[in-house]
């Protein structure tokens, strides 16, 4: 196993900061082209906004203060957005023919025989989005190619954009669930495991961060020297191994979610079986005879883990983490 980085181990994941290098295999390409198709929809969204302000203009010289007004309302909110878009796309798409061809379409909408009627209720949709936001997949989208949110993926929860998303099992005969909040600019993966897990992926992380949750019949304890026993043994590196490969454990504690005591592990591992090399922050807790396990992390395919996948964990592990602690289990 090859492990990367000048910071002391113990220390590596909350003391070093680095730059992320974007980086993904060719599942990992496939799935982040997937979640990130619907740039084009909020590309089309704003240039139909603009061109049609700046049509207004024309067709509706009287209100051009108030167009004017709406145009730089849609520049403050989406210009920056709709930039980096361009510009990462800009190799696959031939922006000059779309625009001309989204030019022409809103001709026929804000034309002189319209008159200031289509222009009124365009100027009045701006200011509703200033006052109330975008639609839900275009304020996604847009969050998508924040630059804030790129660098610093948790201020997401700092901010409360996340939404809350539902985890359900059965354990010792009785219906549990276990609700997370999950941030906006994550998706909803089809993972190739059992139908007792789910899992997400980060948009920003171009898919390759995830978290998911999973569930497995356990043995049954009840005394609290007895559950911490259970919770210690699952987190040994022989015990991790058997699942993810040959592992160095980098951190792990004890917290309480809740009414449920939790314990959680960091570590690195080669891979083993369905658990790909690479970075893991995973928490297990024993819940009437089952265990609940959150597995998150940075992994891809190859032998063991690598720079990038390091620098794309140490990005996205406090994300990571509020997503656990965030959790209610019931």
């Amino acid at each position: 196993m090859k492990f990367f980085g000048n910071c002391t181990v113990a220390l590596v994941l909350l003391l070093c900061t680095v730059s992320t290098q974007a980086f993904a295999g060719n599942a990992q390409s496939n799935r982040a082209a997937a979640m990130r198709s619907v740039d084009m929809k909020l590309y089309d969204f704003y240039m139909d906004h603009s061109l049609g302000l700046e049509l207004c203009l024309e067709t509706c010289p009287s209100k051009a203060k108030l167009i004017d007004d709406a145009s730089g309302t849609l520049v403050a909110l989406l210009d920056g957005a709709v930039s980096s878009i361009r510009g990462e796309h800009h190799g696959a798409m031939n922006f000059s023919e779309h625009t001309s061809e989204l030019l022409t379409k809103n001709k026929k909408v804000y034309s002189k025989a319209a008159g200031c009627t289509p222009c009124l209720a365009l100027a009045k949709r701006v200011k509703q989005y200033a006052d109330s936001g975008f639609p839900a997949k275009i304020s996604r989208v847009a969050l998508l190619h924040t630059e804030k949110y790129k660098n610093n993926p948790e201020l997401e929860f700092a901010d409360n954009l996340v939404y809350k998303t539902h985890y359900g099992w059965i354990a010792s005969g009785k219906r549990r669930s276990c609700n997370v909040q999950m941030p906006r600019t994550w998706a909803k993966a089809s993972p190739e495991r059992s139908r007792r897990s789910f899992e997400y992926r980060s948009a920003l992380g171009n898919g390759v961060p995830f978290f998911a949750i999973e569930s497995s019949p356990a043995r049954k304890v009840h005394s609290k020297e007895k559950i911490l026993q259970e919770l210690h043994h699952r987190v040994e590196a022989e015990v991790l191994s058997k699942q993810f490969g040959l592992v160095q454990i980098l951190a792990q504690g004890m917290q309480r979610l809740g009414s449920t005591q939790g314990i959680w592990v960091m570590f690195a591992a080669d891979g083993k079986g369905n658990n790909d090399a690479g970075y893991y922050y995973n928490w297990y807790m024993l819940v009437d005879g089952t265990v609940l396990m959150f597995r998150s992390g940075v992994n891809g395919s190859g032998k063991s883990p690598t720079m990038e996948q390091e620098e794309l964990f140490r990005k996205y592990y406090h994300t990571l983490r509020e997503i656990a602690v965030s959790s209610v289990i019931r």
